[in-house]
This record gives C-alpha cells, sequence and structure tokens, in this order.
C-alpha cells in the first residue's frame, strides 16, 4: 500500500502578491493535474473569480508566461512544500540549468589528500611518521 502522499495531488499555489493556496485534486480534478512541474515555469497560477466575488473561493486559472512553442511542455512550480515531501520518492526531471530539485545532488569536490595520507608508488599510504610502527 502506498503512502498517503503518493496517492495525494496537493499543490501549493504561490500567487504573485505572496498569497499561498493549498489545491488537492486527489477526488476531484481536471485535466490541469497532469501539467508537470517545471523550475523555470511557462505557467503562471492566477486567482480568478467567475460566478461570485468571495475572495475566499477563487478559481486557479494558468496563464501563459511568455511565448510558448508548438510541442513545448507546459508547467508550472509546484513549489517547495511539494518537494519537501515527494522529493524523499523522486527527483524532478525538468531538465533546466536552473533546477532547484535535481536529479542528483552535486556532491563537494574532492579535498587534496594531506601529506600523510597521499599514496606512495604502491598505491598506499605513508604511515612511516605517523608512529604506527615500532621497531624492535
Amino acid at each position: 500500500m502506498w503512502p498517503y502522499t503518493w496517492n495525494s495531488y496537493l499543490i501549493n499555489i504561490l500567487l504573485q502578491d505572496g498569497e499561498v493556496y493549498c489545491i488537492d485534486a486527489r477526488f476531484y480534478g481536471n485535466i490541469s493535474r497532469f501539467i508537470n512541474h517545471l523550475c523555470e515555469p511557462n505557467l503562471l497560477p492566477v486567482r480568478v473569480f467567475m460566478s461570485h466575488q468571495d475572495l475566499r473561493f477563487p478559481r486557479i486559472a494558468l496563464f501563459s508566461s511568455r511565448q510558448i512553442c508548438s510541442g513545448e511542455e507546459i508547467g508550472f512550480d509546484y513549489g517547495d512544500r511539494f518537494w519537501d515531501i515527494k522529493g524523499k520518492l523522486f527527483s524532478c526531471r525538468c531538465g533546466s540549468p536552473k533546477c532547484k530539485h535535481p536529479l542528483l545532488k552535486p556532491t563537494p569536490p574532492c579535498q587534496p589528500a594531506t601529506p600523510a595520507e597521499a599514496p606512495q608508488e604502491n598505491g598506499l599510504p605513508d604511515t612511516s611518521s605517523s608512529g604506527l610502527l615500532s621497531h624492535s
């Protein structure tokens, strides 16, 4: 049985005015639930009101933020909260050089070996000056 977080479609939508809306499309949704995450999104979420003006219950519409080419993937930023939960199960595959949640986390560069740890010609470290060998 999958954990609940796998079966949910929770998305935090951060609007340009700084408001955050949490949307759960687990039981109800539309085709937009299949739009992928992009770290450099070409869609932006916007609050819209259709049959009322109650600010507590907006609909969220997705509008293009730039010209979108034919065949180009469309996507929006799912938000950091999404990756806090789902990032334990999988990584972002947006392919952007500015990806915030890459498949492989960068590893720190190797530190140069200290002289005592430097390998000799035979590939073994020099331990003669470290006091590990006793001469009798």
